[in-house]
């Protein structure tokens, strides 16, 4: 992993202000990061930015954006879903003006719906909510989440994306059938290994 200063960053971005709840803002955060990932990472002008990525570095910062901020996104390459917007990966040193001016996101973050193992849709992540990550942190840790898994979904619009919450207690029985562990590098707000998301998918059925 990359610890110089001038790492490449993912940026999520968060429309400042905006009505939405923050369980609909991670849903819509985690669909965004695998939106643009599948767009952009392919793409001529990004594809060797984000292979370095991938390998080296994974960051994503999350950012908030007041009204004129938001609009002046429209101008760079991004995916928006809702008030999130998700941009393809650029080292902080070349970070687009509109992004440098935003700060970033750190609101408590708000209630998520508790994980219910009969309802899982396509695919699921549940959020570590008793390790006091601001909002910003853990629309990252979601980011991290929703790209640990099958990207061929990112093309279909019809993903059946949820996110739920849990604490302490469910969480090591949860952990032993998740398809993957978000496992938080320590850089800001919590403890380098702290388990921050869990990614849960329906058991594949085998044929008979």
């Amino acid at each position: 992993m990359e610890t110089d200063d001038d790492a490449l960053v993912m940026y999520l971005v968060v429309r400042r202000r905006t009505t939405r709840p923050f369980a609909d803002l991670a849903t819509a955060a985690a669909l965004v990061t695998r939106r643009c990932a599948y767009r952009f990472q392919d793409d001529d002008r990004w594809r060797d930015g984000f292979e370095d990525w991938w390998h080296h570095s994974f960051r994503k910062v999350c950012l908030r954006a007041e009204s004129r901020e938001w609009d002046d996104l429209r101008a760079l390459d991004h995916e928006r879903v809702g008030d999130v917007a998700c941009l393809p990966p650029v080292r902080r040193s070349r970070r687009d003006r509109v992004l440098v001016r935003m700060q970033t996101l750190s609101e408590e973050a708000g209630p998520l719906p508790g994980f219910d193992p009969g309802d899982i849709g396509d695919l699921t992540l549940v959020v570590a909510t008793d390790l006091g990550m601001s909002s910003g942190k853990a629309i990252a840790q979601i980011g991290h989440a929703a790209l640990m898994t099958d990207l061929d979904l990112g093309a279909d619009r019809g993903l059946d994306l949820r996110v739920a919450g849990e604490g302490r207690a469910r969480w090591a029985e949860l952990a032993v059938s998740a398809e993957a562990v978000v496992r938080d590098g320590g850089l800001t707000e919590i403890a380098p290994g702290s388990e921050t998301v869990l990614v849960m998918r329906q058991p594949t059925v085998q044929p008979r």
